[in-house]
């Protein structure tokens, strides 16, 4: 949505949506918004779960490899989360110890916030928990991906933050202002686009991985998504992943509460838990 577009929605001056969106990406208080592409009969991305015997010097080669498109270091019962566009086989990887779980990834869904208040949000939770019955997953495949190569270049351009300015990385590329206007239209057919929201400012959140072995997947993220800042979800396979944030002990306390209530009643079979420490 653009800045106008805001401006008349919210019936904010246009000057004052500008200076509030500066103002909430310098506090990291919104994310994006974000492109994640959706799978393909000719494209797909694969999730791993890994232990590594030196997390922190693997986290950082990573970062050379050309086919890994994420990672993240955690402490738990999987230290590397790796998002790649090809399945790797991870024993060559130096340090490699195990790996818990992998394979091909959903698109990333990101619910809307619907509430600002810890409390209120467990008090809607409980209202909503039930025994779930029909089985859901998040996986949806689009027939193909038709991007040609400069497609390609603005989807990396782009992917972080569609709100950077378009005209500097057009210049860079040698592309028209035409070529990248139809690309943006045309989005919505082959990924799906969120804005991350986090109130206190996302550096001052614990970012809880939880892995479910679930039949359910639709159904815990309605649940999870009525936290008060945005979690982040995937399928693969049986496993749904959900990064969940919380602010305070107590929040954890409550969620890990909540997560065994859950399993009481049927969401999933069980779960792997690992804290995010650098993505």
């Amino acid at each position: 949505m653009s800045q106008n577009q805001i401006a008349r929605s919210t019936g904010i001056p246009r000057s004052s949506v500008s200076r509030y969106l500066e103002e909430m990406y310098e506090r990291s208080i919104i994310r994006g918004p974000q492109i994640f592409v959706k799978p393909a009969q000719n494209y797909h991305l694969y999730a791993s779960f890994c232990q590594f015997k030196d997390p922190y010097t693997v986290y950082k080669g990573l970062k050379e490899l050309p086919h890994v498109v994420y990672r993240s270091w955690n402490c738990g019962e999987w230290n590397i989360t790796l998002i790649s566009d090809k399945l790797m086989n991870l024993p060559l990887l130096r340090e490699f110890k195990e790996c818990i779980y992998q394979g091909v990834k959903s698109a990333t869904y990101l619910p809307e916030v619907t509430t600002l208040i810890w409390d209120k949000s467990m008090e809607k939770i409980q209202q909503m928990i039930s025994t779930p019955r029909k089985k859901t997953t998040l996986y949806e495949e689009i027939p193909a991906n038709l991007w040609n190569s400069q497609e390609w270049i603005l989807y990396n351009e782009f992917k972080d933050n569609t709100r950077v300015q378009a005209f500097p990385i057009l210049k860079k590329h040698k592309m028209r202002y035409e070529t990248a206007e139809k690309w943006f239209s045309e989005l919505p057919q082959f990924t799906n686009i969120y804005t991350g929201f986090y109130p206190q400012g996302i550096d001052n959140y614990f970012a809880e991985d939880f892995l479910f072995q679930s039949d359910y997947h639709r159904q815990l993220t309605d649940i999870f998504g009525l936290l008060p800042s945005t979690s982040v979800f995937f399928s693969i396979g049986q496993n749904l992943l959900a990064r969940l944030y919380v602010l305070t002990k107590r929040e954890e306390n409550d969620l890990i509460s909540l997560i065994h209530q859950l399993k009481e009643k049927g969401y999933f079979t069980q779960f792997r838990y690992a804290r995010a420490l650098f993505d």
